[in-house]
């Protein structure tokens, strides 16, 4: 009889441990599908701050761009300035107050277009609304005066934004 409730006693301590086991195996189920679930929900969060960072990296370009515009608008004296230059590429001779005015000012806007060439590179523009711009580009290096500045100045701007610009500014002339 001794043995006979020994085994019993074995039986139920082996039934204890093994229902001890399945608790186990359960709250360590439910730990892995909360690792998951939490390792899926930063995926998403990092999702969203990505797609936060680009849309306010957008409107930064597009603030640039209106701030760009506005000292045309605003400045009288300058938008004579630069339509006369836009019209005739000697209007002002080289060291002229009027020249620098417009040079610098076309420099700010070759390098908002290398920003925004480096921004598309990185995914921030679909290929429709980057071609838009090079459009844009396309109309303004074709004026004389812009590819004047461009050509004596290139060499400030990274390579690839150069070799870029270089060729539309080559399938323009036809070379």
């Amino acid at each position: 009889m001794a043995v006979f409730l020994l085994i019993k006693s074995k039986k139920r301590l082996m039934m204890k441990l093994m229902k001890v086991s399945s608790i186990n195996e359960g709250v360590s189920i439910i730990a892995n599908i909360g690792v998951i679930a939490s390792i899926a929900f930063l995926g998403i969060e990092m999702q969203q701050n990505t797609a936060m960072m680009q849309s306010q990296t957008r409107n930064s370009i597009v603030e640039n761009q209106l701030s760009f515009y506005e000292r045309g608008i605003e400045n009288f004296e300058f938008s004579e300035v630069a339509n006369r230059l836009r019209t005739d590429p000697d209007a002002y001779p080289t060291g002229s107050t009027e020249r620098f005015q417009y040079t610098l000012f076309v420099l700010s806007q070759l390098r908002m277009w290398e920003n925004e060439f480096f921004q598309y590179q990185k995914g921030l523009f679909e290929i429709d609304e980057f071609e838009a711009r090079t459009n844009t580009w396309k109309n303004n290096i074709a004026i004389t005066s812009i590819l004047q500045i461009w050509t004596t100045q290139e060499e400030q701007f990274a390579p690839s934004f150069r070799s870029y610009l270089n060729q539309i500014i080559a399938v323009q002339q036809g070379s």
